[in-house]
């Protein structure tokens, strides 16, 4: 029987229990979808997978995606992204993982291979908790409103921050992946509605003034990354973490020095509605 203890005030649990030298029975693999379900972020500690491993346990989960950028482990595990400090790979600003999808992550199993001994944790944010904190005009305000979502809009940031040249840039524009989301969606499985925007690939509000756009977004990024909708993971060596991206952002904190190293495998959802 696995215990499910929260770690976090509306957001994040750890599971504890789970025998990991033998495949996961069908009853702790519901035990894992619900406490997801209920808590968003759910980890535990001292798990050992090899790579085939991580991706049949993600298949159970759904279908496991190849990522549209990050690098992985190369022919036969193409399916297991790596995000490794010393190659450069970090996600160190806030966001959905690749809204600019068709069919987003519904969740993403990361597993932490080597973890700096200071730093380099992942702080997740509710987009559930943040939108049912909204007032009740700005829930008015958003109703039926979408949003504009491209892949390119990372090269546009980091030119803007000086680590980009236009050539990057532009190229980046014309292989752009770009698809239009609502700002609010319901999840499929909780019907809780949620936000559905993030500062890495939400690049405006449809039929919004360009200034209002910007204003809202700003808004509403600063109201659902204040400390009240926001768990912080410390990471361990082993952990195992499955966050629900279809109601959450996140970010991984480049406050360390030393290697970070992480594999990663991600399953598809549905379209966002």
């Amino acid at each position: 029987m696995i215990d499910i203890q929260p770690r976090g005030r509306v957001l994040g649990a750890e599971i504890i229990g789970l025998d990991w030298t033998r495949p996961l029975s069908d009853a702790e693999l519901d035990g894992i979808r619900k406490a997801l379900l209920d808590h968003q972020v759910v980890y535990m500690r001292q798990v050992t997978l090899t790579p085939d491993e991580h991706v049949r346990l993600g298949e159970r989960f759904g279908e496991v995606e190849v990522h549209a950028f990050f690098p992985n482990l190369g022919a036969g595990h193409e399916q297991v992204s790596v995000l490794d400090s010393e190659d450069g790979t970090r996600s160190s600003m806030w966001h959905t993982d690749e809204t600019f999808l068709d069919r987003p992550p519904m969740g993403t199993l990361l597993h932490a291979q080597v973890i700096p001994p200071v730093g380099g944790d992942t702080c997740f944010a509710s987009m559930t908790a943040a939108y049912e904190a909204l007032s009740s005009p700005m829930k008015r305000y958003l109703e039926g409103v979408t949003a504009e979502h491209g892949l390119a809009r990372i090269a546009e940031l980091k030119q803007r921050a000086g680590h980009a040249s236009a050539a990057e840039v532009a190229d980046a524009i014309a292989n752009d992946r770009r698809r239009t989301h609502p700002v609010v969606r319901v999840h499929p499985e909780t019907g809780a509605p949620t936000l559905y925007v993030n500062p890495t690939y939400t690049r405006w509000l449809d039929g919004v003034p360009a200034d209002e756009g910007e204003a809202v977004l700003r808004l509403l990024v600063a109201h659902a990354t204040h400390e009240r909708f926001v768990y912080r993971h410390r990471w361990q060596t082993g952990d195992l973490l499955i966050w629900d991206n279809r109601c959450t952002m996140h970010i991984a904190l480049a406050d360390f020095e030393g290697h970070r190293r992480m594999h990663r495998v991600s399953v598809l959802g549905g379209w966002p509605d």
